[in-house]
């Protein structure tokens, strides 16, 4: 029904307007609600009964996304290249071995450092660094049995090898260089097995 038909009908009836007027006023500002208690009772005619909304139950807080869990780089999984590990006992840090080789030279060493650099060309060496940085320990894989990836600079290895102590020659040193070498010192650890861990 429309507001001018509305008001056509109050004009009928004084007492029809006000209960007219009421009812609109209620309409217009009140959202529809459950009945309230004692809704369906019988209202004498001409008289309106205004009921309080009901009371409604507190409405549970809006679900909130759990807060996510901070993300952790995973690890990377320990890689095995060359022959099985053999020797028994804890890796010798590299920067002993850098500092006093002689009781290790002509021996079979197990040695841990962090890989600096990787051969450039086909991962045929790495070098050994203590984790705080500083000097490294040259080493190649053992007569080119196997090679490293260039994505292990900046693990931590453990290398098994004979530790080896010899001058380089000039044009072997200018090799390694343009490979990106920068151990070009006496000492090399001649790598029969690298864990990347």
């Amino acid at each position: 029904m429309t507001w001018r038909g509305l008001l056509s009908l109050a004009r009928a009836s004084d007492a029809r307007l006000d209960l007219l007027m009421v009812a609109l006023l209620v309409a217009c500002s009140s959202k529809p609600a459950a009945p309230a208690p004692g809704a369906g009772q019988v209202v004498p005619q001409g008289q309106v009964q205004l009921q309080p909304p009901a009371p409604t139950a507190p409405q549970p807080a809006a679900a909130q996304p759990a807060a996510a869990a901070p993300t952790q780089s995973a690890a990377p999984a320990a890689r095995q290249f060359g022959a099985a590990p053999k020797l028994a006992g804890d890796p010798v840090p590299v920067a002993t071995l850098l500092a006093t080789p002689e009781p290790h030279v002509g021996k079979a060493v197990k040695c841990e450092g962090k890989v600096a650099r990787v051969c450039q060309a086909a991962g045929c060496w790495l070098e050994l660094q203590p984790e705080s940085g500083g000097e490294g320990l040259r080493v190649p894989m053992a007569a080119h049995a196997f090679f490293i990836p260039q994505d292990a600079v900046g693990q931590v290895a453990v290398v098994e090898g004979e530790l080896k102590r010899r001058e380089l020659p000039d044009a072997q040193k200018a090799h390694y260089a343009g490979e990106g070498m920068k151990a070009m010192g006496p000492l090399s650890l001649e790598a029969t097995s690298v864990l990347l861990r």
